[in-house]
């Protein structure tokens, strides 16, 4: 009795040690698919020279873009205001009245509206990161990533689970 009370403790203990690293993984697994996103994208002219990310709502998901050793220029956003800074746009926010806002502000602009919720992605997303026990991986609306003038590569939709 004394040694299955020990072991679920441990077991939990493990587990609650473990999850913060799992979920930094995590963190920064996204913040590659980001940076390796803009990679395949192509913008409207003037060409860039680097890819400049802007995060919303998503603390974490900015810091391990900002610790990624590709040198990616990534800052938050907490003002439509600031959309001339970014070319990539990561959403981590899913209340409507704040994606309208957001929707409203991003509306023909030639940026990358990438999100992992599923309601901004319905409402404004271009690309949704999907995390599954399997991994992550994304589908793509093209035909919205089209109406903002960006052409993403043949490689980058080969991967993609599913494009609409």
């Amino acid at each position: 009795m004394v040694s299955a009370i020990v072991r679920v403790c441990c077991g939990l203990w493990l587990c609650c040690a473990v999850w913060p690293a799992l979920a930094a993984d995590e963190f920064s697994l996204k913040a590659t698919f980001l940076y390796r996103f803009a990679q395949y994208t192509q913008w409207p002219p003037p060409p860039r020279q680097n890819a400049r990310f802007c995060v919303v709502g998503h603390p974490q998901l900015l810091q391990a873009l900002q610790t990624l050793p590709l040198s990616a220029d990534a800052r938050a956003l907490e003002q439509a205001a600031a959309l001339d800074t970014c070319d990539v746009v990561m959403l981590g926010i899913s209340e409507r009245s704040a994606l309208q806002h957001w929707q409203q502000h991003l509306a023909g602009r030639p940026l990358l509206v990438v999100t992992d919720n599923t309601e901004a992605y319905r409402q404004l997303g271009m690309i949704q990161l999907l995390t599954s026990p399997d991994g992550i991986s994304f589908q793509v609306d093209l035909q919205r990533t089209q109406a903002h003038r960006l052409k993403l590569g043949s490689q980058l939709l080969k991967l993609a689970r599913q494009v609409d």
